[in-house]
């Protein structure tokens, strides 16, 4: 509960001009006492500005008293020591004002301190300083009224402890003040500090998550990449056990066939013989003649095919030739198709449109694997029937195989994300997703590129452009290595 500050006859100066600026800041006094006491009714701003026009009042006031005391005649010295007064008050009022929130009551502190502090400076200092005023217009001299002033306030002590009091309590929420503006510049820069911990801290854990990333993609395509060397070396081994049973099968057959012939002859000389006539129509002899004639023809196509296929494997594998090389793309291209013709055939149509090709440096193994990825999607992209068109080209020193498939396409987001790792549009446990992936960092090794079009419902096309000198940095390993 705030008590108001009571103008009364007790604190006349008996000074129009002083008394009437006294009885003004009791009333602003009491206006902000009266609005603070409100609490959040009142708008912060609104608050501020009685505020400042109480400090801008208690100001103005302080200038015009000390004109009076000048006009006077006080001497210098005593108007000194007002003016001093007059600062602290004001310094005290704006520390006070400041510190209004570390307050459990701040209406009640501010009011009583702005209530107690004008009652003591009237009753006070500017009573004495009207009772200096008086003298010295009846004609006693200044150094006198002075002497006189001094001894009145020598004798309240009351009023020098009040005094010494406020200052005191002055100096006290200075301290607090300060204390507070420290606190929070520590707080706001240790906070500052945390924050830039907190982002290097984030920073740090988004490198280590892409980090983590790169080496799950690295991981996932090196398995990929031994299981595809695997699959080759597989390829291989079988191939070459295949070929040692195929080439005696085959020399074999050969010599078979070279027997049935003469046996044959052997039957006809010994035809005209009762007996033998007897056992060729009992077996059928012609038509025994003719089956083996075809059987024979068949079983030796059956084995070439083997010995394409055989062929087709190695030549798929590249096993031995890891190194890089001067190859063929287009033959490269081809014992692909017929190692995976089993995806192909039952629903795809190849169309060739093969133009011959310089050799090109490369490592074989790897461009087929690239071949052998387009291939299969290509197939899989196709939902029933459709056809696979296998073209070729130079440009300026840039060799480029082309595959282009009727299938079913793909969206403009698929065709952006295909090369990404894990990325697939199969569906779950039917595609790793680093089939694309592993190509083009083949092809990127190479120094080559992909080109991709595509269109939904029409089918994709893709065309892999590769140097026929093979990438820059191998050429010139190569210059500074010539041996």
């Amino acid at each position: 509960m705030i008590e108001a500050f009571v103008w009364s006859d007790r604190f006349a100066t008996g000074i129009e001009s002083v008394d009437t600026q006294h009885q003004q800041l009791v009333q602003l006094v009491n206006q902000v006492g009266d609005l603070m006491i409100k609490g959040e009714k009142v708008s912060e701003t609104e608050l501020q500005a009685l505020f400042k026009q109480l400090a801008d009042y208690a100001r103005f006031h302080f200038t015009d008293e000390e004109r009076v005391m000048a006009e006077g005649g006080i001497e210098p010295q005593f108007i000194a020591e007002h003016r001093e007064i007059h600062r602290r008050f004001t310094e005290q009022v704006v520390t006070m004002w400041q510190s209004r929130a570390t307050m459990a009551h701040p209406a009640e502190t501010l009011h009583g301190f702005l209530s107690s502090w004008l009652t003591f400076h009237i009753l006070g200092e500017d009573q004495a300083m009207a009772r200096e005023l008086s003298r010295i217009a009846t004609g006693v001299p200044p150094s006198e009224s002075h002497h006189t002033y001094r001894g009145e306030r020598s004798s309240s002590a009351l009023l020098q402890a009040l005094q010494t009091l406020y200052g005191v309590l002055s100096q006290q929420n200075r301290d607090l003040v300060e204390t507070n503006l420290q606190l929070e510049s520590r707080v706001e820069s240790r906070n500052h500090e945390l924050q830039k911990a907190y982002a290097a801290l984030a920073a740090d854990h988004r490198e280590l998550t892409e980090l983590l990333s790169k080496v799950d993609q690295a991981q996932s395509q090196l398995l990929q990449s031994e299981k595809m060397a695997s699959i080759g070396q597989l390829a291989a081994g079988v191939a070459h056990e295949i070929n040692n049973p195929i080439g005696f099968v085959t020399s074999n057959l050969s010599t078979l066939s070279r027997y049935v012939l003469d046996l044959l002859r052997v039957i006809d000389a010994a035809a005209d013989s009762p007996t033998a006539q007897a056992v060729a129509t009992e077996v059928d002899l012609p038509f025994l003649r003719e089956d083996l004639t075809a059987l024979l023809a068949e079983s030796s196509d059956g084995l070439e095919r083997v010995r394409k296929i055989v062929a087709n494997l190695k030549d798929f594998s590249h096993v031995d030739e890891a190194e890089w090389q001067s190859a063929d793309l287009i033959a490269g291209l081809e014992s692909t198709v017929n190692v995976v013709w089993h995806e192909l055939k039952y629903k795809v149509e190849i169309v060739r449109e093969l133009h011959p090709l310089p050799v090109v440096r490369c490592i074989p193994a790897q461009i087929n694997q690239v071949f052998m990825n387009l291939l299969v999607n290509a197939a899989q992209a196709i939902p029933e029937r459709g056809i696979i068109t296998l073209r070729s080209g130079l440009e300026h020193s840039n060799a480029w195989i082309e595959i282009a498939d009727t299938g079913k396409g793909m969206s403009e987001d698929t065709r952006r994300r295909m090369f990404e790792p894990f990325f697939t549009t199969k569906p779950v446990g039917q595609g790793t997703g680093l089939g694309m992936s592993l190509a083009y960092d083949i092809i990127k090794k190479h120094g080559g590129s992909f080109d991709v079009s595509s269109t939904l419902g029409l089918g994709t096309t893709i065309r892999v452009w590769l140097p026929v000198g093979g990438p820059a940095n191998l050429s010139e390993n190569a210059a500074a290595n010539p041996d």
